[in-house]
C-alpha cells in the first residue's frame, strides 16, 4: 500500500470514530439533539440552478438546511410534498449527492433522516414505520460497506502486495501466538526460512521486473506446498518464512524439499528493454529449518526459532545453496 493511500485509510477510519460513533452512541443512549453535523450540505437552487422564486428554501445558503426534509419546496417549479413522500426521488437527486462525497456523509445523512422521523411524530403510522424500516436498511447496508472496507483496509495493511503473503509486521503477531500454544499443550511447531540464492545478480543484470517475477512465483509456490493453517510471510528482500503449527522437523523438511525441488525446476523469460528475450533464467533457494519437538524445548520463544532458522540457512548457503538443512 503506497502512502496516499495509507493517509487516505487512516483518514477515513479517524473520522468514522470521530463523526459517526460518537452520534450513534448519544443516540442509543436517549440524548436529546443526537444528530450528525454535515459542512458539506448543498444549496439545492443553487446546485440545481432552480429559478423557483416561491420556494421557501429559494436564495438560502447552503449550511444546516436539508432540502429533503423540508416541507411545502419547489423543485423545477413543481411543488414537493412532505418528507415521507419525496425522499426516494430526493436520495437519487445531486443535491443529496453533492451533499454526501463520500460513505461518511452517506451514513450521517441516513442517521440523520431516520432521527427526523422520529421527531417529527410521537406516534408512527404504518406507513412511517414502513420508511423507518426502509431506512434502517439503508443505514445497516451502508454500515456493513464501512465494516467491509475496515476488514479491506486490515487485510491491506498485513498482506505483501508483490506476493501475496503476509507481511514481516503481521509475522510478529502470528508467531506469538503459535509459540504460546505450542508451550502451553506442547504440540510441535517448525518453522522454515527460505532465500533466493544470487537473487541480487537477477536484478542488476535483467531489472527489478524480472526478480518482482520471480518472487511473486516463490509466494505461488509456498502457497502450493502448505495447508491452510500454515502461515507464510515475505521477511524482505528475497527472503520468506513458513510457521507450520502440527509439524516436526520430519515433515517441515518433506514441505521444505517440496519448494526448493519446484523453484529449481522453474525456468524464467529473460529479456532487458531495448534487447528484448535474451532466452531462460533460473535460481535456487537455499532454506534453514528449525522445529520445537525434537529438542522436547519448552518455553521456546520467537528470537529462538527465527535465530536457529537462521543459522540453518546460513549453513545452507555456505554449502552452496540448493539445499534444505536442519537446524541442529
Amino acid at each position: 500500500m503506497n502512502t496516499s493511500k495509507k493517509e487516505a485509510d487512516n483518514i477515513f477510519m479517524k473520522r468514522l470514530r470521530e463523526e459517526i460513533i460518537p452520534v450513534l452512541i448519544k443516540a442509543l443512549s436517549g440524548g436529546e439533539g443526537a444528530v450528525f453535523e454535515n459542512s458539506c450540505i448543498a444549496s439545492c437552487w443553487k446546485t440545481l440552478a432552480c429559478k423557483s422564486v416561491e420556494c421557501p428554501l429559494y436564495g438560502l445558503d447552503s449550511g444546516t438546511v436539508r432540502c429533503w426534509q423540508s416541507e411545502d419546496t419547489y423543485c423545477g417549479g413543481e411543488h414537493q410534498g412532505p418528507f415521507e413522500e419525496k425522499y426516494a426521488m430526493c436520495s437519487a437527486c445531486r443535491v443529496f449527492k453533492d451533499s454526501c462525497p463520500s460513505i461518511v456523509e452517506e451514513t450521517g445523512e441516513l442517521f440523520n433522516n431516520i432521527m427526523f422521523l422520529f421527531n417529527k411524530q410521537k406516534v408512527k403510522t404504518l406507513e412511517d414505520r414502513s420508511h423507518i424500516e426502509h431506512l434502517s436498511r439503508e443505514l445497516v447496508a451502508a454500515l456493513e460497506q464501512i465494516d467491509v472496507k475496515n476488514r479491506e483496509i486490515q487485510k491491506m495493511m498485513i498482506t505483501d502486495k508483490l506476493t501475496g503473503l503476509f507481511n514481516r509486521h503481521h509475522l510478529i503477531t502470528v508467531l506469538e501466538n503459535e509459540i504460546a500454544r505450542c508451550n502451553r499443550y506442547g504440540h510441535p511447531l517448525a518453522l522454515m526460512m527460505i532465500d533466493i540464492d544470487g537473487f541480487k545478480s537477477i536484478n542488476d543484470a535483467y531489472g527489478q521486473s524480472a526478480g518482482d517475477i520471480m518472487l511473486g512465483y516463490v509466494g505461488v509456490l509456498i502457497k502450493e506446498n502448505t495447508r491452510k493453517f500454515d502461515r507464510s510471510f515475505r521477511y524482505g528482500g528475497e527472503e520468506f518464512i513458513v510457521v507450520l503449527p502440527e509439524t516436526d522437523m520430519t515433515l517441515a523438511y518433506i514441505v521444505a524439499e517440496r519448494i526448493r525441488k519446484g523453484f529449481e525446476a522453474r525456468n524464467f523469460a529473460a529479456s532487458i528493454k531495448g534487447k528484448g528475450y535474451l532466452g531462460n533464467i533460473s535460481r535456487t533457494l537455499s532454506i534453514g529449518i528449525t522445529a520445537t519437538f525434537p529438542y522436547k524445548t519448552n518455553n521456546i520463544s520467537m528470537e529462538d526459532l527465527l535465530n536457529q532458522s537462521d543459522k540453518a540457512l546460513y549453513l545452507a548457503k555456505s554449502k552452496g545453496g540448493n539445499i534444505s538443512v536442519k537446524y541442529e
